[in-house]
């Protein structure tokens, strides 16, 4: 077996190697304790399925990345190489973020709503936005939207951004709504 390491890989490859397999072990251990986590976390404050979901594909497309370049510094992926795909990268995810700036933003502000948790699925609330201000029970918490149901059956989208925003009253759940001047007619 000596023989073999020895006239088939060369030194520095089989450390590569073992470096690789003890890089895939961390990351992955780090990711599954940490999916573990978002689960617990999100189990323990009520959140449904969909959003614990959200969060674990998060983890692991962290996850991923990082394996990538951690891989491509264990086997040598020089500085310029990385340079040359990075500025690549960056130039179209760039171009997309421009054109699509809220989308990030609207992402963030879903982990943000995730793991702060001012209201769930199921509570009333009341979005305060000036002559358009809603009132409704949030039907859906995704990474892009909020859903909200009123009393009369319409159905409302709401970008997870605006909800950091704006001023957002989670109401009682069987209380009549809160009147002020502006708002109730």
């Amino acid at each position: 077996m000596a023989e073999f390491f020895n006239d088939y890989i060369p030194q520095h490859n089989l450390l590569r190697i073992l470096l690789t397999l003890v890089a895939l072990t961390v990351i992955l251990l780090l990711s599954s304790v940490t999916r573990r986590l978002a689960r617990r976390f999100g189990a323990r404050q009520g959140y449904g399925p969909g959003r614990i979901f959200q969060v674990t594909v998060m983890v692991n497309v962290v996850a991923i990345i990082t394996t990538l370049v951690v891989l491509g510094v264990i086997w040598g992926f020089t500085g310029q190489g990385f340079m040359v795909i990075a500025s690549s990268l960056f130039a179209v995810v760039g171009i997309a973020l421009f054109a699509a700036w809220s989308i990030l933003s609207n992402i963030t502000a879903a982990f943000i709503l995730f793991f702060s948790a001012p209201f769930q699925v199921g509570d009333r609330i009341r979005v305060l936005d000036g002559d358009n201000t809603l009132t409704g029970r949030v039907r859906h918490m995704g990474l892009i939207y909020l859903t909200l149901d009123d009393e009369d059956g319409h159905r409302y989208t709401l970008p997870n951004n605006m909800l950091l925003q704006r001023t957002v009253i989670r109401l009682a759940p069987n209380k009549e709504l809160p009147c002020d001047k502006k708002h109730c007619r």
